[in-house]
């Protein structure tokens, strides 16, 4: 017996180390100011496995790069730091072993990037602006490569940015005027007028935890690898899909019916996983799920409960948490979790692990904060400086986004046929990140197919890199 606990436990201390692994740790010794650290910016080379991590105070950037052996092999610093510029929104890397960040500014009118070349240590900055009218809105980092979207409500033209190994921008234009897309009332609509508001559209990362504040979002962005697939869900029966190839410039209109239900709900809304398309549609009564190809639009897998029954296909309890007094609740009714979740933002996520659906089903509604101000991530602004910015590294922000605000959820296991399974659901990889604080310093970023968190301590100045599976 007790051979057997300690085979547990040497199994279960072998798998924590195994997801929380030390990849490496180095010193920040480039850095001689007394200013704090502002940002840390992750770029992954996605050719050649190597990491350029660059860290920004007040006045100057600081570069390391990492090779594929998480070895720092070269280093660069610069003073050529604008204060102009304070937004990051993305990143490329070039064969000549040099990286590119890009920026704008707070109005999001001007733009810079900044090359940083570790051949000969020097760094450039280049600035430039969009056309006449135009308005910014997304990026978007695939092979390396860096595309700026920009759009004219006024003139309904979309745009996507490209740039040359020097920083120059080439503007693409993206021919919409054939393609139909309706507002919530079902006439047709100009699509800028949905790509183009107050608030910059959220990106997601493919199999990524995300949190029901996240996912409620009425418009969403996929970045495939040749792909940008931009969903819309302000309309109660139809998701509506741009779809743009990166390569051709090509763009293309798809709509999805949402479960009939919707026609009365009170929220609907969707999410894409592969080659799936996760339905939602909430009324005071009941609620149904619809499972979509979304190569064909046919659904695949129909799940729906009403107030006086059981929820038979979740695998946890109606749990409720956030809000000022009672952080964690359980509420064992499902008229309960429709009550909640037809009151503020309705959202489902799905996440393929070892051949499974991991599916989250529910709702949020924001609360005050003690000041008094409507807070969106538990204090983090959204558009925030740096790679936390909803701009560039979406991993970031998904961890960001689990927050005080008052949620309602279930979760669901579903295997490749979306048949529903029992099973516990497990920690994934940003529940075992929680514990691990830092001074500023710290983000998290997807590295092939795991996560890296980082850490720094201000007293030593060592920046550590840690490894996490779910």
């Amino acid at each position: 017996m007790m051979k057997n606990i300690f085979a547990l436990i040497l199994i279960t201390t072998s798998f924590n180390f195994y997801s929380q692994e030390k990849i490496v740790i180095f010193k920040n010794d480039l850095k001689t100011s007394s200013s704090s650290i502002k940002d840390v910016i992750p770029v992954v080379n996605k050719e050649t496995g190597e990491i350029a991590f660059f860290v920004a105070d007040a006045k100057n950037i600081y570069g390391y790069k990492i090779n594929a052996d998480f070895k720092v092999t070269e280093k660069i610093s610069s003073q050529t730091k604008s204060r102009k510029y304070k937004i990051l929104i993305g990143s490329s890397a070039s064969k000549d072993n040099s990286y590119r960040v890009f920026l704008t500014n707070k109005k999001q009118n001007k733009f810079s990037s900044v090359k940083f070349s570790f051949n000969d240590g020097k760094t450039t900055i280049n600035e430039f602006l969009l056309g006449k009218n135009e308005k910014f809105i997304q990026t978007v980092t695939s092979k390396n490569k860096f595309y700026l979207i920009s759009g004219s409500k006024l003139r309904n033209q979309l745009f996507i940015y490209s740039f040359d190994k020097n920083g120059k921008p080439k503007r693409n234009y993206i021919d919409i005027s054939n393609l139909r897309f309706i507002n919530s009332k079902g006439s047709k609509a100009n699509l800028l007028s949905f790509l183009i508001k107050d608030n910059n559209i959220k990106k997601f990362e493919e199999n990524t935890p995300n949190s029901i504040e996240l996912t409620s979002e009425e418009r969403k962005m996929y970045v495939r690898e040749n792909s940008i697939l931009i969903t819309l869900d302000h309309h109660k029966m139809f998701t509506q899909v741009l779809e743009i190839d990166i390569n051709t410039f090509i763009a293309n209109a798809l709509q999805f019916k949402k479960p009939s239900l919707g026609e009365k709900s009170r929220r609907t809304n969707s999410y894409l996983n592969g080659e799936n398309l996760f339905t939602i549609a909430v009324t005071k009564e009941n609620f149904t799920i619809e499972i979509l190809d979304f190569k064909t639009g046919n659904l695949i897998k129909e799940y729906s409960a009403n107030k006086n029954e059981p929820i038979t296909f979740k695998n946890t309890a109606i749990i409720q948490e956030g809000g000022m007094y009672d952080s964690y609740r359980e509420l064992g009714k499902t008229k309960r979790f429709l009550r909640r979740i037809g009151k503020g933002n309705t959202g489902i996520s799905a996440r393929k692990i070892n051949n499974q659906f991991h599916v989250i089903i529910g709702g949020y509604i924001v609360q005050n904060s003690n000041a008094g101000m409507m807070m969106p991530f538990g204090g983090i602004s959204i558009g925030s400086i740096g790679a936390a910015t909803v701009f560039f590294n979406p991993t970031q922000i998904a961890f960001n986004s689990f927050t005080n605000n008052k949620t309602t959820r279930i979760e669901s296991l579903f295997d490749a046929k979306f048949n529903h399974i029992a099973g516990e659901i497990k920690e994934n990889a940003f529940d075992k990140m929680q514990e691990y604080n830092s001074d500023k310093g710290s983000t998290v970023f997807k590295y092939k197919d795991y996560y890296i968190k980082t850490t720094y301590k201000k007293f030593v100045q060592d920046f550590t890199f840690r490894k996490f599976t779910d």
